[in-house]
């Protein structure tokens, strides 16, 4: 980690429990189908695991004194959970009053009481320990050791966690810890455990999630916490996930941030752009964004496509009509107000986008004919051979007949993911063709400008 900014700056050691506030992300889109609006969920980013060898020791990442300290939520709304430690570790107040002090292998379970929380435990031998009950929240674990950590549902966690009241009942668990560390169990869970020979990749992975957690500081404030631990936000592992190469790209990069016009980017990323990224609003209804624009991610030397080595680079998918007529039954319910699709009468691509991803397609069934758009497809045409949304909106459609009647729905497409900033595999191309992080990221989100934020 680099260290040169800690100079003279112990006075605002206090930046250190503040997050920064950037402009709101926007809206998430909404696509009409038939005159229903569909809402979805903030797209995943579908992530890339490469296996490789370790090239150096993980060691714990020192806390920064100026890094923003993160909220992440690791569970939502239960009615308990167990928190366990391999060192010991306390439970407190929130203002720092002691209410129980565990031994190594001990086990916290908080159990919400109807507006208080109980305590039980019990210790590494199985025996009882302290515990009370009509605590209030929140409620603190902090471990003994600086360095230690505190597993919930077997994963050990860096930092200290948080119980805390639900908005809509029960308990909800944080994990508070600063920024670099939260990314040691970010980078490596986004962009998978890479070689060395993509490390500058990393680094602008690294980058890149850094900004994006940034800029989503505040945004569940009601929820108690920043970020959701899964691909809602970015994922997070905790100390499990963390691996050598991306501990050293978090190290390097500490404290960078992208910028435009001076202020932090909303840097969405994903794992396969089959050779063009996406302008945000060929695949959402948001205004255009100057810097999440369509680019073209091909090697001028070779005119082949950085992420060509992507299991996603080229893909099919292929449904049998009783098994679309199902699917879109489940996935297409708000829009078809209680009618039934027993036939698929025809499907094709009626508009197109600029980076050829579809911006129109028309459903004709026996239930009625449907418009479907942009990005929303992919959680309609979900696939048939595994469970999760179809890989990308960019692909064309061929019906197989038998008599006239359809049979089977075939999709052959390309890309992984949105298509919107970062590709992640042709970044790791970017890489391997001798390009710096700094470089990766001005191509795949132009007119920015990397700075350091701490």
């Amino acid at each position: 980690m680099r260290w040169r900014k800690l100079a003279g700056a112990l006075a605002l050691a206090v930046l250190g429990a503040c997050a920064p506030r950037g402009p709101r992300v926007p809206t998430v889109p909404v696509v009409v189908i038939r005159d229903t609006v569909t809402t979805p969920t903030r797209p995943p980013r579908d992530t890339v695991a490469i296996p490789a060898t370790p090239t150096a020791d993980t060691a714990a990442f020192p806390e920064s004194l100026l890094a923003p300290r993160v909220r992440v939520g690791l569970v939502v709304d239960t009615a308990r959970i167990e928190i366990t430690s391999a060192g010991a570790f306390s439970v407190l107040t929130d203002a720092g009053q002691q209410v129980a002090s565990l031994g190594a292998g001990a086990t916290a379970t908080f159990a919400d009481a109807g507006g208080t929380i109980t305590l039980t435990s019990r210790t590494g031998a199985g025996g009882g320990g302290p515990g009370g009950a009509g605590l209030r929240a929140p409620l603190v674990i902090r471990p003994a050791a600086p360095h230690g950590t505190l597993s919930v549902k077997g994963q050990a966690y860096r930092g200290e966690l948080v119980v805390q009241d639900a908005p809509r009942g029960g308990l909800t668990i944080v994990n508070r810890l600063d920024m670099e560390t939260y990314l040691l169990g970010v980078v490596p869970r986004e962009i998978g455990n890479v070689q060395a020979d993509v490390f500058e990749a990393v680094k602008a992975q690294a980058v890149a999630a850094r900004t994006y957690a940034a800029i989503y500081m505040g945004r569940r404030s009601a929820q108690g916490f920043d970020v959701y631990a899964t691909v809602e936000d970015q994922v997070y592992g905790g100390q499990a996930a963390e691996y050598p190469l991306a501990s050293r790209a978090v190290r390097e990069t500490a404290g960078e941030i992208i910028t435009y016009s001076g202020q932090p980017i909303t840097a969405y990323y994903h794992s396969t752009c089959a050779g063009q990224t996406a302008a945000i609003h060929e695949v959402w209804n948001n205004a255009p964004i100057p810097y999440l624009v369509a680019v073209r991610d091909v090697d001028p030397r070779t005119g082949e496509a950085y992420d060509k080595v992507s299991s996603r680079f080229r893909w099919t998918e292929r449904w049998t009509h009783e098994q679309l007529v199902g699917i879109l039954n489940r996935t297409m319910a708000d829009s078809l107000r209680g009618r039934r699709i027993t036939r698929i009468d025809d499907m094709r691509v009626l508009e197109r986008t600029p980076s050829d991803r579809i911006r129109a397609m028309r459903l004709a069934t026996d239930a009625g004919t449907f418009t479907l758009g942009k990005d929303r497809i992919r959680w309609i045409l979900t696939p048939a051979s595994r469970a999760g949304i179809l890989n990308s909106s960019k692909f064309d459609v061929r019906l197989v007949r038998e008599g006239g009647r359809v049979t089977e729905i075939v999709a052959e497409g390309g890309g992984w993911g949105h298509g919107i900033g970062m590709c992640q595999v042709g970044a790791m191309g970017r890489a391997r063709a001798g390009q710096d992080y700094r470089t990766i990221l001005r191509a795949y989100y132009p007119g920015t400008q990397i700075v350091d934020q701490y």
